[in-house]
């Protein structure tokens, strides 16, 4: 591995979810016993999914909440059955994803024109993500293990630290309020196959839950002839991913609630890079979880949650190589409530160990934080604001926070503003990497001023936002000086619309996003960010029959910052269709269709993305 030239290096670091980086610019909880950590488990399921906890650490219901806020949950993930993440996040979010190849590629998720590697992934409440490439892997997170997504859109380093540039996605794991068991069967296109099977029990005091999945596809070629000779390969790449979650919880004699968790999901992927043989991807992603919550007064809850997300990409190939990443993290945080809303208060630790066949110049760094916010409601005003304050021994102290201000001007009408600062730490790549990286960088600095107008009644749902994001101090490698530098700048300006409403028994849902993406120093249009996307839904219930249609939909944009003609990618618009048969209280068939007029779209270049598929579903519930 120590003398590989510029190219070899690429290769491997794109393997390593390094091209995932923002712009043209860099190479380099909580839910409490039943769905949160925090949420009162004898609230009703109606209630539940309603609540969100990520945007502020504790239960705010998401109509009321002065950020934009997605919930994706169980329900939403069967009724797309055969799509991966990224694709449910891009239909059921609005965001934009890019991925390198199907199914098992290197993708990533961009939230408001930030970069993938400022979107901070947390599972549980733990962070994921590799310390070398910067990024979470999303192509191997299986929806088989989630029970609910909550996307926060916008800056939270004040409440979260480093990464969360562009916005949040939190995914918690599968669980029930009630007795259950769950078979599902599929099979579609592409030789695609899916296995699972899960199992909750609960009583007054205990809750077990395991689950566990298998899925495989035989995709096609990840790349085409666009990709160039160093890439390049016709073959198929089949992908396959298997997964497991363990889960119980104990409430104690004298009212703490203990929960432990662990889960693992493996992937393994066959890829291209041009080179003869059979190379090949195992990663295996993991998380272990023990959540302490109890109150300690009437008016104080505590949580407390310690445990560990890994992080382990093994290349098989002509540049074979190993590169892990453990994440040992430790959480106390704390809610007071006061007349008018709520105080919490809390420390964070973390420590990031990487281990791998490159002899990085440094393997460990360490952050220890403190937060604090405020929220509070005065009549039909309300107000939110939080702070924080981290410390790494690498790039020193870094103070980020928000604050918003939101009026009801009507029971089901929130006019808010909001602006906040954020930041990223540079990846061990940018720092360490042998030869080719800058222990002199200082973290990307975001900064990003919102308005919005929220609605919501039983029948309509309407949010509107505008934003403004600035993005300083951006990391591209300098091929003068031979190392990443804190060179780029961005801004992305931009008008967010989603919303829906059930009108004659038919469930219309919308999301637009207007924005002006741009390089501010070549004034270019950022890579790979789109100035229109979204999405549009239709669906109706007759009986023991379901339907619906959806449209997804994204304008050009570049793979290059110059614009050019032959880095231009065409806009696209993807159609899917769904039905859904309930036999009885039990069995359930669904049918997926996803790219039904077989689009040839592309969101890298030189790289395909699945033409038409159709996926067969049979699911079990009893109990």
């Amino acid at each position: 591995m120590k003398n590989l030239s510029v190219a070899n290096l690429c290769t491997i670091r794109s393997r390593c979810k390094c091209h995932q980086t923002i712009l043209p610019l860099a190479i380099s909880t909580l839910f409490a016993t039943n769905l949160s950590a925090q949420t009162a488990p004898s609230a009703t399921a109606a209630t539940l999914n309603n609540l969100v906890v990520t945007a502020n650490r504790t239960p705010q219901d998401a109509d009321s909440t002065l950020a934009q806020i997605a919930v994706i949950t169980r329900a939403d993930i069967e009724a797309v059955g055969g799509l991966n993440l990224t694709e449910l996040l891009q239909r059921k979010a609005g965001v934009e994803i890019r991925a390198t190849g199907g199914a098992g590629q290197p993708s990533g998720v961009f939230i408001r024109g930030a970069n993938s590697q400022h979107t901070l992934v947390l599972v549980d409440g733990l962070r994921l993500g590799s310390s070398t490439a910067g990024g979470a892997a999303f192509e191997n997170i299986p929806l088989d293990l989630i029970e609910r997504i909550e996307i926060v859109k916008g800056p939270l380093s004040g409440v979260y630290g480093s990464d969360a540039i562009g916005g949040v996605i939190q995914i918690f794991t599968r669980v029930a309020s009630k007795p259950q068991l769950t078979a599902e069967v599929g099979v579609g296109s592409n030789s695609a196959r899916v296995v699972s099977a899960g199992f909750t029990t609960t009583d007054d005091k205990t809750s077990f839950t395991i689950n566990a999945g298998y899925r495989e596809v035989n995709a096609r070629s990840a790349t085409n002839s666009l990709a160039g000779p160093y890439s390049y390969n016709p073959d198929r790449d089949p992908y396959s991913n298997a997964n497991v979650l363990v889960k119980i919880s104990q409430t104690l004699w004298q009212g703490e609630t203990i929960t432990a968790s662990a889960w693992q999901s493996v992937g393994r992927v066959k890829y291209d890079d041009g080179v003869p043989g059979d190379p090949s991807n195992k990663q295996i992603l993991s998380g272990l979880l023990l959540v302490s919550e109890n109150n300690f007064a009437p008016d104080w809850k505590s949580n407390f949650r310690i445990g560990q997300t890994t992080d382990d990409i093994r290349i098989t190939s002509a540049y074979p190589g190993t590169f892990k990443t453990a994440q040992n993290q430790a959480v106390w945080s704390n809610e007071f409530k006061t007349l008018a809303g709520s105080m919490g208060a809390g420390v964070e630790w973390r420590e990031e160990k990487v281990s791998s066949t490159t002899d990085y110049d440094s393997k460990k760094r360490t952050t220890n934080a403190i937060f604090a916010s405020y929220l509070e409601r005065l009549d039909a005003n309300q107000f939110e604001f939080t702070i924080r304050r981290d410390e790494e021994k690498q790039f020193g102290s870094r103070n980020t926070g928000s604050a918003s201000y939101g009026i009801q001007l009507a029971p089901h009408a929130l006019l808010y503003a909001r602006g906040g600062r954020a930041f990223r730490a540079p990846s061990f790549n940018d720092l360490y990497y042998p030869g080719f990286s800058n222990p002199k960088l200082l973290p990307e600095r975001g900064e990003q001023k919102e308005g919005g107008f929220k609605f919501a009644d039983q029948d309509v749902r309407a949010n509107v936002a505008y934003f403004d994001n600035k993005i300083d101090d951006l990391i591209l490698y300098d091929f003068v000086t031979n190392k990443p530098q804190n060179i780029r700048r961005a801004r992305i300006k931009g008008w967010e619309f989603n919303g829906g409403a059930t009108v004659f028994g038919f469930n219309f849902n919308a999301a637009l996003t207007v924005q002006k993406p741009i390089d501010a120093d070549s004034n270019k249009q950022l890579r790979t960010r789109a100035k229109q996307f979204g999405h549009v839904g239709l669906s109706r219930s007759f009986g023991a029959w379901s339907f619906g249609a959806d449209v997804t939909t994204s304008g050009a944009r570049f793979e290059s910052a110059s614009e050019s003609a032959a880095a231009k990618m065409s806009g696209y618009a993807l159609l899917g269709a769904n039905v859904r048969y309930q036999v009885n209280k039990t069995w359930t068939v669904d049918v997926n269709t996803t790219n039904l007029a077989n689009r040839d779209y592309t969101l890298a270049r030189g790289y395909n993305q699945p033409g038409r598929a159709v996926f067969v579903t049979v699911r079990a519930a009893a109990f």
